[in-house]
């Protein structure tokens, strides 16, 4: 699928925590959907093609003024910003799992 794009797909970097991505992404939903389309193009281009950790603060903000979003390194500052908003989505689409396999049996959860 990259090569097909003209990317290399390139997976060297670290991996780690997603969590300040994530509530970068609340962050940039707040300025516009467009420019949060942008920055999570921005973030996987570099993550999946460029071996960039998704977790560095320095790239989260980088991206960030790649497509225009402002007060982004501020808003990474106190840890609390977006937390509540990623734990409600994360809620939401996990849908209560907390392990795997799980299995619904009669919309009993198990």
């Amino acid at each position: 699928v990259f090569r097909g794009l003209g990317l290399e797909y390139n997976m060297s970097g670290l991996t780690g925590s997603t969590l300040d991505s994530h509530r970068l992404i609340h962050f940039a939903g707040q300025q516009g959907l467009d420019k949060q389309h942008d920055l999570v193009e921005v973030l996987f281009l570099g993550y999946f093609t460029q071996g960039k950790y998704i977790g560095d603060r320095e790239f989260l903000v980088e991206s960030a003024r790649k497509v225009g979003i402002e007060g982004a390194a501020q808003f990474l500052e106190n840890p609390e910003n977006g937390l509540k908003e990623v734990n409600e989505e994360l809620e939401k689409y996990s849908a209560g799992i907390t392990g795997v396999p799980h299995f619904v049996v009669s919309d009993t959860k198990g």
